[in-house]
């Protein structure tokens, strides 16, 4: 077949059996998205009339301050500070709370990451229903986090004909009923610890029951408290 963009990166993902592959990709793509805004790109003119209307949400702007160095970050919200002034000068009071409330739900990198991971679920499906060896890999995978579990049902009924979908979405839901049934063991048995009568019995798989249930309901990954 010829390359579509992100097959690469989808095999590559689909191979590691690490958690749940697409906030794999997510990660990959923010990580590529702050080194890029924080690096040459940060001045180029077409970027700065987006980042001066979109703006950064707090988890942006903290990346980008761990990333990147200071005067360049400083110079970006010099200039966004100023477009956000001009915008809400002449703006009555009603006015400026839409303005406001609007710009709290933008951020540059949130919309480029979308952007991607729109291309990304395009060629999952390019390749789910093309490749044998990637359908493979999806039906080896241990699991998904709930929110790109939910995205793969969404982006397959726009990709996939009603047959396919119904073949795909009952082969997804078997992966991930497979590990919720795991994870609801762990995560019991984790409870059953704290009753003095299981006191001498082994941790088994639960002792990061906490944190893996987190990863799951959310996509965060949460690092483990050593205090059970």
């Amino acid at each position: 077949m010829s390359e579509h963009i992100y097959t690469i990166p989808l095999n590559d993902h689909f191979s590691k059996h690490d958690g749940c592959p697409l906030c794999s990709l997510f990660d990959m793509l923010e990580k590529n998205e702050i080194e890029t805004i924080t690096g040459a790109s940060m001045m180029e003119p077409s970027v700065r009339v987006k980042t001066n209307s979109e703006g950064f949400c707090h988890k942006h702007f903290e990346l980008m301050l761990t990333v990147g160095k200071r005067l360049p970050i400083a110079l970006i919200m010099q200039s966004h500070l100023e477009e956000i002034r001009d915008k809400t000068k002449k703006k009555n009071g009603k006015d400026t709370a839409k303005f406001f409330a609007a710009l709290e739900q933008n951020c540059y990198v949130c919309n480029r990451i979308k952007k991607n991971m729109d291309s990304i679920f395009s060629n999952f499906f390019h390749l789910y229903k093309n490749e044998k060896n990637f359908r493979e890999r999806f039906l080896s995978q241990e699991m998904f986090c709930l929110p790109h579990y939910r995205e793969l049902l969404e982006y397959g009924q726009k990709f996939l004909s009603k047959k396919e979908y119904d073949v795909f979405a009952k082969e997804l839901q078997e992966i991930e009923n497979r590990y919720l049934e795991t994870l609801q063991g762990d995560i019991d048995w984790f409870c059953k610890k704290f009753d003095y009568r299981y006191k001498e019995e082994d941790w088994k798989n639960s002792r990061d029951a906490i944190e893996r249930t987190v990863y799951t309901l959310t996509g965060i990954k949460i690092k483990k408290e050593e205090n059970e």
